[in-house]
């Protein structure tokens, strides 16, 4: 069934979360069930609300996980520009989010996690990813977010 409302922003939010636990949620629910290089992992929180007499208001559910790692090629970083080296370069290595929660979270949380890589790794200057062809993906949400298609 496709989704036909976009997800609520204010509900979403990101935070780092440990390899391990990024590891089991990505092994488990990535179509390649394989983990890969990571550097940083961010969670993806969804905020339920909760009725109740005594305790109302909002409870988080772990629902996605973006993982980013060092650029595989050895020449990845000055294949790009030849003022970059592999410090400034990193790779968003695998994406899972689970599905029902609107159109356009994958692109919001790829643009969130952008926000935090900028402010907790500011040596980072470009972030590739690569689309796996051979299952059929041809980079959708990559290029709504922003990257561009080679």
């Amino acid at each position: 069934m496709a989704e036909t409302h976009y997800c609520d922003t204010s509900l979403i939010y990101l935070k780092p979360i440990q390899k391990n636990m990024a590891k089991d949620i990505i092994v488990k629910n990535h179509y390649t069930h394989k983990w890969t290089l990571c550097t940083v992992a961010y969670g993806v929180y969804y905020k339920e609300y909760i009725e109740s007499t005594f305790f109302g208001g909002f409870n988080s559910k772990l629902i996605g996980v973006l993982v980013y790692g060092q650029a595989v090629g050895r020449n990845a970083s000055t294949s790009i520009s030849p003022l970059l080296d592999n410090s400034n370069v990193l790779e968003l290595t695998r994406l899972w989010i689970e599905d029902g929660y609107g159109k356009n979270i994958e692109s919001f949380c790829i643009a969130e996690s952008f926000r935090q890589l900028n402010h907790n790794f500011p040596n980072v200057k470009c972030i590739l990813s690569y689309a796996d062809s051979e299952v059929g993906h041809i980079g959708k949400i990559y290029q709504a977010t922003g990257f561009l298609y080679q």
